[in-house]
């Protein structure tokens, strides 16, 4: 254990990638554990004691499936990862994770919610979409259950005070990249095509400030519902105004941006039908980015338009690189970032309880932003900014494209949000 400006960190073991020494990389303030063991226990709450229940929320169905899946991987690393910690330290507890699959459906979320209420929860991983957040968020509040999410991004949620919790940046950050990132590309004239909730309509509206700030035009906006099977009427629609304003611009300065969770494989299956669609370039979002089903079952209509998509950008460290080595053993494939940002997710609640030794909502909820402010994680730094958001990020920018026979993302740019810009690694 090394102390530095305050700052103590419980680093991995010099075995680099053994199972969960390498993964320990955790930073709080100076003096926690002995403060931990010293400090007065809350009273009339009991402090921590034997197996504790965390909830996860998690969409192992639905439209975002394939993060759902991923991430409850790496949730179940973070679990053994903290236990083998508190072990070390001499904590009294150690904690289960309760798993519930959401479907991405804001519904069954809130049931899911309950059902781990009534099972003892105070505190929850998750979930995935905004809608889904959005949907708890009331039933949270009035039963003080922290809600901790890797990837919720609406702005709308921006709320201090409240039990919601984001590792992640808002969407006006992503937003801004988005704007930039067309207008980059050289597109002069977009299409904004997206699903038909709070978080496609916000995303869309700072995309549509960002381009036109910086003298691009929006010609047309395509709010879809988003729980269709079926996209052919706006496809062919779009179609049409695609094709004309081609000829007027060129497909080189055209463009759709398509806002949309993994029901953007269908809709990418069903443009093929459409030559105009597929004549131009589409840019997806944090939704579509390394999207397995999108590459497995629309690969090759993503690859055509070649799908540019933003997520948060996961910077690299020793704990990254060693939980994705873990996490590709496991799954087979790449992470996305957002499983990093889900591990984080359960150390911070669990460093949280750690503060304060007790199992209560209302306690978890005014430790965690010092905690979070204070550990470097598998993501990196965690600070919250006074929403409960994550206070900045970086951004990476995806690619679809061919590789052998089979379809892939690759990273093809990375946006600093120190600097502003935007730095491509490869133009496809």
């Amino acid at each position: 254990m090394s102390a530095s400006g305050g700052i103590i960190s419980i680093p991995s073991s010099t075995q680099g990638k053994a199972v969960w020494a390498s993964a320990i990389i955790v930073i709080l303030v100076a003096g926690f554990v002995a403060g931990w063991y010293m400090a007065p226990k809350p009273t009339g709450r009991s402090v921590l004691t034997g197996e504790i229940p965390i909830g996860a929320l998690v969409a192992l169905t639905g439209d975002l499936a394939t993060f759902g899946t991923r991430e409850k991987v790496a949730i179940e690393l973070a679990e053994a990862d903290i236990n083998q910690f508190l072990a070390t330290v001499g904590a009294s507890f150690t904690i289960k994770v309760l798993f519930e699959d959401t479907a991405t459906d804001p519904a069954v979320a809130l049931q899911k919610l309950q059902s781990l209420a009534a099972r003892g929860v105070k505190a929850v991983v998750g979930p995935l979409a905004s809608g889904e957040v959005r949907n708890i968020k009331g039933y949270a509040d009035s039963n003080k259950i922290v809600i901790v999410s890797q990837s919720s991004t609406a702005t709308d949620l921006s709320i201090p005070g409240d039990f919601v919790f984001r590792l992640v940046t808002d969407d006006f950050p992503q937003g801004r990249v988005l704007g930039q990132l067309l207008y980059e590309m050289g597109i002069t004239h977009v299409f904004l095509v997206y699903r038909g909730d709070t978080y496609g309509d916000g995303l869309a509206d700072v995309i549509n400030d960002t381009f036109t700030s910086l003298g691009g035009t929006v010609l047309d906006s395509v709010r879809y519902n988003y729980e269709a099977a079926d996209f052919s009427v706006e496809l062919s629609a779009l179609n049409a105004k695609v094709s004309q304003a081609v000829a007027q611009y060129g497909a080189s300065k055209v463009a759709i941006e398509l806002i949309s969770f993994e029901e953007a494989t269908q809709i990418l299956l069903q443009a093929k039908d459409y030559a105009a669609l597929m004549s131009i370039k589409w840019v997806g979002c944090d939704g579509t980015a390394m999207s397995a089903r999108i590459v497995a079952q629309a690969g090759a209509q993503a690859a055509a338009v070649i799908l540019y998509s933003t997520i948060f950008g996961v910077g690299y460290s020793d704990k990254f690189e060693s939980l994705h080595d873990r996490m590709v053993a496991i799954i087979g494939e790449e992470p996305d970032d957002y499983s990093y940002l889900a591990y984080d997710c359960l150390w911070v609640i669990a460093l949280s309880m750690l503060s304060c030794d007790v199992y209560d909502g209302d306690a978890i909820r005014l430790a965690l932003p010092s905690v979070a402010e204070n550990f470097f994680g598998s993501s990196g730094w965690t600070r919250l900014n006074s929403a409960g958001d994550r206070y900045i990020g970086d951004y990476a920018i995806y690619a679809v494209v061919q590789s052998g026979n089979a379809f892939t993302w690759t990273k093809a740019a990375t946006y600093s949000a120190s600097s502003g810009s935007i730095t491509w690694q490869v133009r496809i």
